[in-house]
């Protein structure tokens, strides 16, 4: 009889500590955040990203180029905020599938030591496993719970909503990005002709047909031409390093930065302005979190809430017609600045051929190569701003604007 004591007392003791270590765990078990119905399987490192991704997609993900219509994947796959988030959600995920693994192998052996004391005719150990038993398998049935829990889409909506803001700002810092390039092939171009012409008041001042003030106007314009050039190198650097480390390189590597798409004009023509203004106030976190807050159950209470709830509701409406407004004015900038880059195009073939023949100097032929880089130029900032507007209305959609109060 002593040896069984001893021998329960050691397994009591082992049980309890199991227990206790077990229970310890199951506090920090499901983590505090919760991931959206957006996101893709389980995140990177999850089970699903090999099948998420064919081997052309991957290749094309790593390839030097950083494309614009690839930011969503880069930013899920890539960017370090977010696979660290990923990887809290799966590692915790994980560690709540092996404890329930571990408690239920528990219960498995307190039932064999249970079986085996009733056996033995030992009533009181027999007791004791078979509430051993099913403390572990309450404990499992827990985990149950939270396991099914992981596998709601609600599981993962904060990630995803953290996942889409660091989007939308990858492609907002693309976009100036381009921007920005656009005003630096032009200050190249202009710092080009005023090279030319700093060298011909240079040569029509050793010639007599030019003064040292001519001179010193031409270097000036030069030295400004140099000066704001230097400047937008300095600035596209800065954006281009913020735009690597959103999108998964270093902050110091050089991929290639492509410009942005082409705008689809039938795209916008399928927008319903109404339906979407309905999907922007159901989507907007702003408008449900007035929605759902609390309020006092009173007549006057209940009036006010409702009152706050209407006032955002008209407000973002009202910032849904001014969107779709000037998305349609930017189409049709970008129409006009299109036809006139088709007219610079045949007057830059006209400039191209008379300066193959001479009739043109070097530096009328420049001046006709920078109107023309001008007019792509606006061509190009017109598409740029299209491509925005049309990127924050369909954020404004799926509720990602902020509501002005």
């Amino acid at each position: 009889m002593k040896k069984r004591q001893t021998k329960r007392a050691g397994r009591k003791a082992l049980t309890v500590f199991l227990a206790a270590a077990l229970a310890g765990q199951a506090g920090c078990a499901f983590p505090a955040y919760a991931y959206g119905s957006w996101a893709r399987g389980g995140g990177p490192a999850g089970e699903e990203e090999a099948a998420e991704y064919s081997d052309a997609d991957m290749a094309r993900f790593q390839d030097n180029t950083l494309e614009y219509d690839e930011i969503p994947d880069l930013v899920h796959l890539y960017n370090s905020d977010i696979r660290r988030l990923w990887d809290d959600y799966n590692e915790q995920k994980g560690n709540s599938a092996d404890i329930q693994t571990e408690l239920l192998s528990q219960a498995r052996i307190m039932k064999d030591l249970k079986e085996e004391a009733q056996k033995e005719g030992d009533a009181e150990d027999a007791a004791y496993y078979a509430s051993q038993e099913q403390s572990y398998k309450a404990m499992a049935s827990q985990y149950t719970d939270i396991m099914e829990d992981y596998e709601k889409p609600d599981s993962t909506k904060s990630l995803s909503v953290s996942e889409r803001q660091m989007t939308q700002s990858a492609q907002s810092l693309m976009i100036s990005y381009n921007t920005m390039r656009l005003e630096r092939d032009n200050q190249a171009k202009q710092k080009e002709v005023y090279e030319v012409k700093y060298q011909l008041a240079q040569a029509e001042a050793q010639a007599g047909t030019a003064t040292a003030l001519d001179v010193q106007a031409a270097k000036n314009q030069l030295l400004g031409a140099e000066s704001a050039l230097l400047s937008l190198d300095s600035s596209l650097q800065t954006v281009k390093s913020s735009l690597c480390v959103m999108t998964g390189w270093t902050a110091d590597a050089d991929p290639v930065i492509g410009e942005i798409p082409e705008a689809d004009l039938t795209v916008i023509d399928s927008y319903d302005l109404a339906s979407d203004t309905v999907k922007a106030i159901g989507n907007n976190r702003t408008l449900i979190s007035q929605r759902t807050e609390s309020y006092e159950k009173s007549t006057s209470g209940i009036s006010a809430h409702l009152g706050i709830v209407d006032q955002g509701e008209q407000q973002l409406t009202i910032q849904m017609q001014s969107m779709y407004d000037d998305m349609i004015a930017k189409r049709n900038a970008y129409e006009s600045a299109n036809a006139g880059f088709q007219s610079a195009s045949m007057a830059k073939n006209v400039a191209d051929q008379k300066y193959s023949l001479g009739m043109l100097s070097q530096s009328e032929y420049l001046e006709a190569q920078l109107e023309y880089l001008q007019k792509k130029s606006a061509r190009d900032t017109a598409n740029i701003n299209l491509c925005k507007a049309v990127t924050d209305y369909e954020w404004a959609v799926q509720g990602f604007v902020q509501v002005e109060t």
